[in-house]
């Protein structure tokens, strides 16, 4: 009795766990086949990307970047107004690892309403080797710091450029030809560089009335990157700069070259244009020197520039079909007024700890060999960086001219910046 007792327990026991292996064993089973359909669909999607990849171009890519920026202006001789709306969109297209071509737009509205459009610079890249690159095409000049690393406006650290920086100025904008440029090891430091030719600048000039004597003098170096050569004579030059540790920066720019006169004005350069013919070349002579230094939170920058136009001949003419009514000087000349344009600037540049707020100080100078048009600025800014490529400023700009004859101006900026 006692052992058909035992042998039903048996029995029972292993009912039981038969009972609770057999489901669990079918879950299992169940789970298996769930995780092998995952796996299969997760493959299916690799392949269908691979395939999707391999009918496309994979050598190439294309990004786009840019800027913009809105300005407000209350100077003290004037009406405050949003004076400037600016998008810059840029484009980088890539082949492989040994091109790229590159491209900025500027598109600004104007005073009246209107839209203005300029092709800031077009070059194609070909990545030689990893020192080298050789670039063609419309470029930033590389004299200097500013024009080519610093003047976008979420990277300028004030409102404005610096005095004698922007158009009209001594500092070169662009230029229209080849460049070489990369960096390399020199020793314990870093160096990099950068030289071009290119078709080089040419001249604007202005008849002056000097109680009754007339003279054709330089009223502007253009720098404009043009794709023309009037005088014929290529113009070259480059930028070296030395890193000798870690935060500092020192640089020297030079060039050289060949300028004629294209552009003429009666009165100077705000009077009426005249049609010239041109067959005089004149001396063109840039130098100019920079520095960076970064420590902490401080940065400082400073750079100097001199462009001179020298001797030359001047073979302008004027045609006098074409002269404005009331002008009463000659029309020919063989002497052209010559001179020097110099810009400086130092700028100093705090960010608070632990806050958004950065603080700018920056003074300036423009010497040109036209006395009215020489004069410093000083500015003084209040930043605030919502992140590191949207930032907001607030400037007090100071100008005050060498000739009592132009008025002091002091304004007030705003400007709300974005790079992309």
């Amino acid at each position: 009795m006692n052992m058909k007792k035992s042998k039903l327990k048996c029995c029972l026991l292993a009912l039981s766990v038969t009972a609770a292996i057999v489901p669990a064993a079918v879950y299992a089973d169940n789970q298996t086949d769930n995780l092998r359909q995952q796996v299969d669909d997760l493959q299916n999607q690799v392949d269908r990307l691979e395939n999707t990849a391999a009918e496309r171009n994979t050598d190439s890519s294309f990004h786009m970047a840019g800027y913009g920026s809105v300005e407000y202006a209350d100077p003290d001789s004037g009406n405050a107004a949003f004076n400037k709306v600016l998008v810059a969109p840029i484009i980088h297209y890539n082949y492989q690892d040994w091109l790229m071509f590159e491209t900025e737009f500027e598109l600004s509205n104007t005073a009246d309403g209107d839209t203005e459009l300029a092709l800031e610079y077009a070059s194609i890249n070909l990545f030689l080797n990893d020192y080298v690159a050789l670039g063609a095409g419309k470029f930033l000049s590389p004299i200097g710091q500013f024009r080519q690393n610093l003047h976008p406006s979420w990277i300028n650290k004030a409102v404005s450029a610096p005095a004698g920086f922007g158009h009209g100025g001594a500092a070169p904008l662009t230029e229209t030809g080849l460049q070489l440029r990369g960096g390399f090891p020199l020793g314990e430091m870093r160096a990099n560089y950068a030289v071009y030719v290119g078709n080089g600048p040419t001249l604007a000039a202005g008849v002056e009335d000097d109680e009754g004597e007339y003279e054709l003098a330089i009223e502007e170096v253009e720098t404009e990157g043009r794709t023309s050569d009037p005088d014929g004579k290529k113009s070259f030059g480059g930028r070296l700069g030395l890193l000798p540790f870690s935060g500092l920066e020192i640089g020297i720019s030079a060039a050289k070259g060949k300028a004629t006169v294209t552009d003429a004005f009666a009165g100077g350069h705000d009077g009426p244009e005249l049609d010239i013919e041109s067959t005089g070349e004149f001396d063109y002579d840039v130098i100019g020197a920079d520095f960076r230094y970064g420590w902490n939170n401080l940065e400082l920058r400073g750079e100097y520039l001199k462009t001179e136009i020298g001797e030359g001949s001047a073979g302008v003419e004027f045609h006098s079909d074409d002269l404005p009514d009331g002008y009463a000087g000659p029309a020919e000349f063989d002497d052209v007024e010559v001179g020097e344009w110099k810009a400086w600037y130092l700028q100093a540049a705090y960010k608070i700890p632990s806050t958004s707020f950065e603080v700018v100080v920056r003074t300036s100078e423009l010497q040109t060999p036209h006395s009215g048009e020489n004069y410093s600025q000083r500015t003084l800014g209040l930043n605030y960086l919502f992140a590191p490529h949207v930032i907001a400023k607030l400037n007090y700009e100071m100008k005050d001219y060498d000739s009592s004859g132009a008025d002091d101006e002091d304004t007030v900026r705003v400007q709300l910046a974005y790079g992309f």
